[in-house]
């Protein structure tokens, strides 16, 4: 962790979150909510009202907007693998937006790509390829810049929480009031992010919904990629604001063969910090 004090910003659909860390510690945290309507489905719906929200969250922790780290939403972000013969730097990112273009269900005008080496093997080019929706991102972007802000580092939610809970075999399930996100990670590589939005259902209906996906995503990474299946004693870590509730973690932890745990910070904590609610802030701060 650096020495300078970090800020981050994590938007979920019903709040913001910020969280400041220096030295590896938290040093403050704070959220404010959302009124309906502000965000649908990852996008912000009202970039102003939202930057007056973000403005009165920076006024209440008392820190300036400079140094910030965010991350948006994993809705409709499509993460591949690829594998490329080695090309010269000047023609790789044609040679990949092709290959996006034909891997991935939307076309790549209205995905925003980055990508990055995993392993080269001499030869070939073991590539991981994201394409994250424009009109989500941008919307994220004019809210921001509502408020004043303009972000050092833009990250996805699910590498945030990947990042803050640091295993090498791991599945982990987030649950919020609006959304869950479900990861499967081997070797320290993330093969599956989904991210799923949540209607007006009761919360024990979406605690019983992250198990079903957590258990349906598993079994499928297992079924198709047999030589890279998660381990058996590998943890289900379970993260987000509705999973602090002792019920629904119970729910989510019965119905499956994992064992399953609570996030433990990396960071110096607050007495009675709660990580759960704040792990996505904790992998910015880490990023």
């Amino acid at each position: 962790m650096q020495s300078r004090e970090v800020i981050t910003l994590n938007f979920e659909g019903s709040s913001i979150r910020l969280l400041t860390a220096k030295n590896g510690a938290v040093e403050k945290f704070e959220l404010d909510t959302l009124s309906p309507g502000q965000v649908k489905d990852g996008m912000i719906m009202d970039p102003v009202g939202v930057g007056v929200v973000i403005n009165t969250l920076f006024a209440k922790v008392g820190i300036s907007k400079q140094r910030v780290v965010t991350c948006m939403t994993g809705l409709r972000a499509i993460p591949r693998r690829l594998t490329l013969p080695k090309l010269p730097a000047n023609v790789m990112e044609g040679a990949i937006r092709r290959e996006a273009r034909r891997e991935m269900p939307l076309s790549p005008d209205e995905l925003y790509l980055s990508w990055q080496i995993l392993e080269d093997t001499g030869s070939n080019l073991d590539i991981y390829l994201l394409g994250v929706p424009r009109d989500l991102l941008d919307s994220q972007v004019q809210a921001l810049r509502a408020a004043g802000i303009k972000p050092e580092v833009m990250d996805l939610k699910p590498f945030a929480l990947i990042r803050a809970v640091n295993m090498k075999d791991v599945a982990i399930g987030d649950l919020e009031s609006d959304s869950l996100d479900v990861m499967v990670v081997v070797n320290d590589i993330p093969h599956i992010m989904r991210t799923i939005a949540l209607g007006e259902e009761d919360t024990l209906d979406k605690a019983q919904r992250l198990a079903e996906e957590l258990r349906r995503t598993i079994k499928f990474h297992n079924d198709n990629q047999p030589d890279l299946a998660l381990p058996a004693d590998a943890p289900v870590v379970l993260t987000g604001s509705l999973i602090t509730d002792t019920t629904l973690f119970n729910i989510v932890q019965s119905q499956l063969d994992h064992p399953v745990m609570l996030p433990e910070s990396p960071l110096s904590t607050p007495p009675g910090f709660p990580s759960a609610t704040y792990m996505v802030n904790i992998g910015l701060a880490l990023k």
